[in-house]
């Protein structure tokens, strides 16, 4: 648990999913001389810590519905890469989350999100109506990272 609070200490993001975490534990040549028990129980003893919080829980296989199980499969790791993780969501107690921070960690989300929406865009299938959705949907999220600019903007008394 001091290597997740050192993880935790160091990680841009404040708010982390447990899952990326345990992802890291398992698979960085960094954290290869420790074992790493299953995600539930991973999950478990972070709760157990006092050095923990959880926040509320993140799902995005709603997205996936009518896909099979494999296809699901697919398309979370194809989300997870690009850095969106399902599940719980865990902080380090002592970090206060004031209206500036929260800002700041949604305003990262959102250009994350624009980011992974460009590089679908550069892959897209040469399929009209794919390329209609995601037009819509990068039009969306233009429009949500300009209004999240503007709430931040007033969360910080900046004056526009």
């Amino acid at each position: 648990m001091d290597v997740v609070e050192k993880i935790l200490d160091d990680e841009e993001d404040v708010i982390v999913p447990v899952k990326k975490i345990w992802k890291m534990l398992q698979f960085s040549k960094e954290f290869e001389n420790i074992t790493v028990p299953a995600l539930i129980e991973f999950s478990q003893l972070l709760k157990d810590d006092e050095r923990f919080e959880f926040m509320p829980p993140v799902n995005y296989g709603d997205m996936f519905e009518g896909l099979s199980e494999e296809e699901q499969r697919e398309r979370e790791d194809e989300m997870e890469t690009l850095g969106f993780f399902s599940g719980e969501r865990v902080k380090l107690r002592r970090v206060q989350l004031t209206g500036d921070l929260l800002a700041s960690v949604i305003e990262k989300s959102v250009n994350r999100m624009m980011n992974a929406l460009k590089n679908a865009w550069d892959t897209k299938p040469d399929d009209k109506e794919t390329e209609k959705r995601l037009l819509e949907i990068m039009k969306k999220t233009q429009q949500l990272q300009k209004e999240t600019q503007k709430i931040a903007k007033k969360i910080r008394g900046v004056s526009e």
